[in-house]
């Protein structure tokens, strides 16, 4: 049911994306989440699952203004000032925890009950990346963008997808999910952790995989999994 909840949100924020997506794409994305609100009865709700993608953008977009944030990393990264830079942006985590909490309450009526009840583990999930993200005031997301981390990323993006598109590249994949046992899932999920750090392995510098490592550790102590052993 997790699954599942992850990618209504996926749709709800994906639908309203302007700026990524063609026509073609908006408007497939429009009926996939009018197909999920129908097939839970919530056909009313379509409307407002896309305004709270849209809100949730905006909502976002007051907060971190992607392209002021870059010029102020270029601009602190000579002066060895990305941690004041963080420092700011992670004053602002508790109205970000916000914008989430507010989109997962309102994609609810289009979830069935069994999705319904793991909302909160999203919530917490998020809650728990932005702690990790700005610890110590954002010294980790310092470091990882002084080390070239999110270059790396963008190089390595493909295999990126290669890890995800399996398991989360349809609604269909993800019900499939839904159906195993909560070892299962997490073995899924561990797998998926383990490609995604194997294909930052391959960036110049270490850090990004090793950063990426603790991340993923972090956030499967704080969900289900944590009681499930590793294979």
């Amino acid at each position: 049911m997790l699954w599942k909840a992850a990618f209504v949100i996926a749709l709800a924020v994906g639908v309203t994306a302007e700026y990524k997506l063609s026509d073609e794409q908006k408007n497939k994305f429009h009926d996939m989440v009018l197909a999920q609100c129908q097939k839970n009865k919530a056909d009313g709700s379509a409307q407002q699952v896309e305004a709270a993608g849209n809100d949730f953008l905006k909502c976002f977009g007051d907060i971190i203004d992607p392209k002021t944030l870059r010029d102020e990393i270029e601009a602190a990264k000579p002066n060895g000032a990305l941690d004041e830079v963080f420092k700011k942006y992670c004053a602002k985590s508790a109205q970000l925890k916000t914008c989430v909490h507010t989109l997962t309450g309102t994609i609810s009526p289009c979830l069935d009950a069994g999705a319904r009840q793991h909302l909160p583990l999203l919530d917490n999930g998020t809650d728990q990346l932005l702690d990790f993200v700005c610890y110590k005031d954002g010294d980790r997301i310092a470091l990882f963008i002084a080390e070239q981390g999110p270059e790396c990323i963008q190089a390595k993006m493909p295999a990126i997808r290669a890890c995800v598109e399996p398991l989360l590249g349809n609604e269909a994949q993800a019900a499939q999910l839904e159906t195993l046992t909560l070892n299962e899932q997490c073995a899924k999920a561990d797998a998926l952790f383990a490609c995604v750090v194997k294909a930052l392995e391959q960036c110049d510098t270490p850090t990004p995989a090793n950063m990426a490592e603790a991340l993923f550790r972090f956030v499967r102590k704080g969900s289900p999994c944590k009681s499930v052993v590793k294979n």
